[in-house]
């Protein structure tokens, strides 16, 4: 018991709330004086309703409200999923003794339960371990799941479908490694090939991503006894066309399109897929009047669009090491040769780019103006400083004309020990000799890196976590190509 005496040292406060906690915990362990039975499945929980009231507001117009059957009654039977109804005593147990052990397996069918009897504070302590376990739920399988429920509810859980979506569109690598992915919703999934800062190694290896997916799609059709061999190939060849329209066969190499034609998958729908190359090969043989006439089609733009490739052929990568050791606006410089455009049928040409990395802050120099047109003589500029992470992006080429890139910046993070893509910037600029350079700031929160070994970046990686990773993607954007792609919203799913 604790004691707080006031200045006046005949009143003393006392509080001996862990006790009366503790007799609450009793009544639920010992199951004394209960006056409802909740039956779920087939368990039986003695409760009791005061305790039931005082937690969830659902539970209180329930049992209080007489206009509902179940505040008469004394057995009241709750409908309740498999997974949920695992779960089930360890959720009414938390309702007497606030506290409650979860895992990967075990935190979604809480939070379904803390959703569905408005439980906000169960709600919060979930959705907090869900935040703080996305990448690890990756690699278990449970990422997709997650997704897919959380998106249900609309705007109620945003940040944590947002963490989920951003894994999903960055690291689908991993995600695709799990027997989860074969378990997302064709819906989710043409929405994800919708977008263009999806990041993947190339195309070709996102075509063999949704193989994989079909493929368990149709082992999972074989096996439904109900349904005619007519009505599987139905199904079948809906769900080729539903998703694989989305497939940028464009993007491919005219090497990678022929590979297309001999993998397992056409044999589902042989005059699909050829159609779907002859797009890319109308594409990279300079055949215009095919290309408008894809590009007239709905979200057609897309099929000259590149995403977020990987490859050698599309990215830089910069690993810096000793973070800690780096100095107030230290620059870091490395070169890149990208393409200078996405059609095979042009000859081949790249663009020099300079890349600048700034992480700890930048400063100009105090400098003279001497000579300037209208300014006094030998003016001077003071010493700048920002405080900002910085990339400075420097096209090097003479350029004919202004061109279009798509810039993506890709910085590496930790969580739960996994390295993942945790941040990603998009930006879409114009080129020319007159406008050579980019500057993206705020990379990462400035004051992220500025702190101390005892409280570390989730940016910095490696065994002794004082690296930073990123991967600048540099894309050019063809007349036929497009920067804008459908939200990644499921308000009608």
């Amino acid at each position: 018991m604790e004691e707080q005496v006031s200045q006046d040292s005949c009143d003393v406060e006392m509080n001996n709330s862990k006790g009366v906690l503790l007799k609450i915990a009793n009544l639920y362990a010992e199951q004394l004086m209960s006056d409802v039975v909740l039956v779920v499945g087939s368990n039986r929980y003695p409760a009791h309703r005061v305790i039931l009231c005082a937690s969830s507001d659902v539970f209180q117009v329930m049992l209080m409200n007489p206009e509902w059957n179940e505040c008469r009654e004394s057995v009241i039977e709750l409908k309740e999923d498999p997974m949920c109804s695992m779960v089930f005593p360890q959720f009414l147990k938390y309702l007497y003794v606030g506290q409650i052990k979860v895992s990967l397996q075990t935190v979604m069918p809480m939070l379904e339960l803390a959703d569905k009897y408005n439980i906000k504070d169960l709600v919060e302590l979930c959705v907090d371990y869900m935040l703080k376990h996305v990448a690890k739920a990756a690699t278990q399988g449970y990422l997709v799941s997650w997704f897919q429920y959380t998106i249900s509810f609309g705007t109620n859980h945003v940040q944590l479908t947002q963490a989920l979506q951003n894994f999903l569109k960055w690291n689908l690598d991993i995600v695709s490694e799990s027997n989860d992915f074969n378990e997302l919703c064709g819906m989710i999934l043409v929405r994800l090939l919708q977008q263009n800062d999806l990041v993947v190694q190339s195309e070709f290896v996102l075509f063999e991503y949704l193989e994989k997916w079909l493929l368990y799609k149709k082992d999972q059709l074989d096996k439904e006894l109900e349904m005619t061999e007519e009505e599987k190939l139905y199904e079948l060849v809906s769900t080729i066309e539903a998703v694989f329209v989305h497939v940028r066969f464009a993007m491919m190499s005219l090497s990678e399109l022929a590979k297309i034609l001999l993998r397992p998958i056409m044999q589902y729908h042989k005059e699909f897929f050829v159609e779907r190359v002859a797009i890319g090969m109308s594409y990279h043989s300079g055949q215009e009047e095919g290309i408008r006439k894809i590009r007239a089609q709905e979200n057609g733009a897309l099929q000259f669009t590149p995403r977020l490739y990987t490859t050698d052929i599309w990215g830089f990568s910069m690993r810096i090491s000793d973070f800690e050791q780096i100095e107030n606006y230290t620059n870091f410089v490395g070169l890149f040769f990208s393409q200078k455009d996405l059609s095979e049928c042009h000859e081949e040409q790249s663009v020099a780019w300079e890349i600048e990395f700034f992480p700890r802050g930048v400063r100009y120099n105090r400098a003279k103006l001497i000579g300037v047109f209208n300014t006094p003589v030998n003016s001077e500029i003071p010493e700048s400083i920002i405080r900002t992470v910085r990339l400075k992006v420097l096209c090097q080429e003479r350029l004919e004309e202004e061109q279009r890139f798509t810039i993506g910046v890709l910085i590496s993070g930790i969580q739960n020990k996994i390295t993942h893509v945790r941040t990603c910037h998009v930006r879409t600029a114009y080129f020319s000799n007159e406008f050579r350079v980019l500057h993206i700031d705020n990379l990462i929160p400035y004051e992220e890196l500025q702190l101390s070994a005892v409280n570390l970046s989730s940016h910095l990686i490696g065994e002794k976590r004082d690296t930073i990773q990123l991967q600048v993607v540099i894309a050019p954007l063809g007349e036929y190509a497009c920067s804008e792609t459908p939200p990644f919203e499921f308000r009608n799913l």
